[in-house]
């Protein structure tokens, strides 16, 4: 553990302790007035038989008065996702909301609880972990925004905890979105296990064929329709946020292209990856690399909680300290920059801080990639 000293290590537990607590009320407490991001009123059309997807197409969630899409709540995310959270629309809005919160609150602390449990962390470092994470600008985000990011990373993890073929099913819920969840299947992909990509992809045909049976789609329509959903927003340089792939639009490349291209990069690097033999290593950086090369939103960021567990575990070498400092500017010094710039965390993916921000990140896996000798084609012990 970081801190030796006893009497310090219980003082600071208990004050951060208290600091975590009044962040996750706080993060809950905005969740019943905001939840703006969770997707609950596409999920209510398809509830209701209809292709929400055809209805972003046909140029309806234009935030007029009678959109029946709500807020932020832009449908680009897999069939999957919406029929997983048709019981939520048993529940009127405002109860929703906060059933949604209190799964999203469970769920943030399940994570670094299984992983730290999983990779033999002490009860004073999970501690640590749960506080620093906790406490985070990020989680209160994802939580007050009502996002889908913690939802869909809790199955990402599960085939790196548990070696089942049920979780390597479970963790095909991950798939659903999109720019977390392909880091996944890309690493199944590396390892050439036809079993696993199978299994793992049951989830996606699941829904895909439900999706279409509640909506009466035909079904290779409703296959393509999340990615012309994908394509549609792609095309509002306001809506996705940036990273140094961006710049691929300056020089008038199709959009398709602005897409394969990282994603092909990030295959390359996880072929890479799969030759660590530290699974928590491998899970922070396949985590890492995720991040890296496609556009995300700051809360994404709770991807790092691995890369975070990693990083407490092996405090003494350089490269940890590097990572802690790279995940406190992510978790908490970009809220104190916001101040300074009259601004506010979740616009830092976009403009100028989102180049840079992407850009750091790509910086810190290429440090991590060459602090295990990846780049020289060596795997590690």
């Amino acid at each position: 553990m970081i801190i030796k000293n006893r009497k310090i290590k219980i003082f600071f537990f208990i004050f951060a302790s208290f600091i975590g607590l009044i962040s996750v009320l706080k993060g809950f407490y905005d969740s019943t007035f905001i939840s703006f991001d969770f997707h609950y009123s596409p999920t209510k059309l398809v509830a209701e038989g209809i292709n929400h997807y055809q209805y972003i197409l046909d140029g309806k969630h234009d935030h007029s008065i009678d959109d029946k899409l709500q807020y932020a709540q832009n449908g680009n995310y897999a069939h999957g996702l919406f029929v997983l959270l048709i019981p939520l629309t048993w529940l009127d809005w405002e109860s929703s909301k906060i059933v949604w919160a209190l799964i999203n609150i469970l769920i943030s602390f399940l994570i670094p609880i299984l992983i730290c449990k999983k990779f033999n962390l002490s009860k004073y470092e999970t501690l640590f972990v749960l506080i620093f994470f906790l406490s985070s600008t990020i989680f209160r985000i994802h939580i007050g925004y009502g996002q889908q990011t913690l939802l869909t990373y809790f199955f990402f993890i599960l085939p790196f905890i548990f070696k089942s073929n049920l979780t390597t099913i479970l963790s095909g819920i991950s798939f659903f979105k999109f720019n977390i969840g392909y880091a996944l299947f890309l690493y199944f992909l590396s390892m050439r296990d036809i079993k696993k990509i199978t299994l793992s992809l049951t989830p996606a045909l699941i829904g895909w064929l439900s999706y279409s049976y509640l909506t009466d789609t035909i079904l290779i329509k409703s296959l393509l329709d999340p990615f012309k959903v994908i394509l549609y927003w792609n095309s509002d340089s306001d809506h996705f946020p940036v990273t140094i792939f961006s710049l691929l639009k300056s020089i008038n490349m199709p959009r398709i292209i602005i897409i394969i291209v990282p994603i092909i990069i990030s295959f390359f690097i996880i072929l890479r990856l799969k030759k660590i033999k530290d699974e928590l290593l491998k899970l922070s950086l396949i985590s890492l690399s995720a991040l890296c090369f496609l556009p995300h939103q700051l809360h994404d960021y709770v991807l790092l909680v691995p890369l975070l567990i990693f990083s407490v575990k092996n405090y003494s070498d350089l490269i940890s300290k590097i990572n802690l400092l790279f995940i406190f500017y992510f978790f908490y010094f970009l809220r104190i920059i916001s101040f300074f710039f009259d601004t506010q965390p979740w616009e830092f993916p976009y403009g100028y801080f989102g180049y840079l921000n992407n850009f750091i990140t790509i910086i810190v896996l290429i440090t991590n990639l060459y602090f295990i000798k990846i780049l020289y084609k060596k795997s590690l012990d």
